[in-house]
């Protein structure tokens, strides 16, 4: 398969697995709908500090211009969902997750509300999300008048429409407002049109941290890079599960990290890995299709095995091959 392929040596990568659009035509900039993304609304006068007393990050320092990447854990301290956090209004809060994980994570959350004074809803349909990609996408968007962020997870509103910079050496922005404000806008910018699978891939590549519905309740955050992606801080006070993330965090138990692999075929999150003599070494956090490479896996795998080659998928013949250790 044929495509264009950009760079992906940065800082925020954790591998140099080149990321390709699935359609080489849209290598300069293309927009797609993210209909698999939903969205938690917290508002009121107490909706930062109930985010503050729940997420794995400092809700604190969430401003209007500068959104979070967060986690929401049990307490035992494994991930039930991992958030981009977004600051609406003085108030009013936004929480971007996967949109299988929208009502099971809200009616969770809903139970630790008791007296605090906020409403929690499921706002997926009342800000949908575009998504605007590749090298030239920051030039289309201030092209239209959006004073287009520098910084990961940097956001900035226009005419009704917030946009945030997602992480990666790859040119990505995700765009929310009124689904009418929105159509209106995509219209406007008559880009080609992006996969779902590039966008997936683009994820993957940027070591971005991810909780599907398979994998809630599997991963404490350092062992998918949750701490080290800017998703953790150890200084802001108790949060469920808080005690074993600061555990693992002050006694250097970190026995596995987000790796990144090459295989044949897609594999399920939570899909485990095993070695050459067939113990389990880790297993898929995520995993998205390359039209070169056939398919690039990020997994939570154990450090001992970071650089083994092959391992092999649980009940499959399928073998990857992960990346080395740092």
């Amino acid at each position: 398969m044929n495509g264009r392929a950009v760079d992906l040596s940065s800082e925020h990568a954790v591998t140099a697995f080149p990321f390709v659009f699935s359609n080489p035509l849209q290598g300069d900039a293309a927009s797609l709908w993210l209909s698999d993304q939903g969205l938690i609304r917290a508002s009121g006068p107490e909706a930062r500090s109930f985010l503050q007393s729940q997420l794995s990050n400092d809700a604190k320092l969430l401003t209007p211009a500068q959104a979070q990447l967060s986690g929401y854990c049990s307490p035992k301290g494994r991930l039930l969902a991992v958030f981009t956090v977004l600051q609406l209004g003085e108030d009013d809060f936004v929480l971007a997750l996967p949109l299988a994980l929208v009502a099971p994570t809200l009616k969770r959350l809903k139970m630790f509300v008791l007296r605090s004074k906020l409403m929690l809803t499921d706002a997926s349909t009342e800000l949908p999300a575009l998504g605007v990609m590749g090298d030239h996408a920051a030039d289309v968007l201030d092209a239209q008048g959006f004073t287009v962020p520098s910084s990961d997870y940097g956001v900035a509103q226009h005419d009704g429409i917030w946009l945030l910079r997602r992480p990666g050496p790859l040119p990505r922005f995700e765009l929310r407002a009124a689904p009418e404000r929105l159509a209106a806008l995509q219209q406007t910018l008559g880009l080609p049109s992006a996969s779902a699978d590039d966008w997936a891939l683009a994820e993957v590549l940027a070591g971005i941290p991810q909780v599907a519905a398979e994998t809630t309740d599997h991963f404490v955050p350092q062992t998918i890079n949750l701490d080290s992606a800017g998703g953790v801080s150890f200084t802001k006070g108790c949060y469920p599960g808080q005690e074993i993330v600061a555990r693992v965090h002050y006694l250097g138990r970190v026995k596995q990290r987000l790796r990144l692999a090459q295989g044949s075929t897609l594999l399920a999150p939570g899909t485990a890995l095993l070695n050459a003599e067939g113990h389990s070494v880790g297993e898929v956090m995520a995993a998205a299709a390359h039209p070169q490479l056939g398919a690039v896996l990020a997994l939570s795998l154990n450090l001992s095995h970071a650089g083994e080659t092959p391992l092999q998928a649980q009940d499959s013949t399928e073998q990857i091959h992960p990346q080395a250790a740092d």
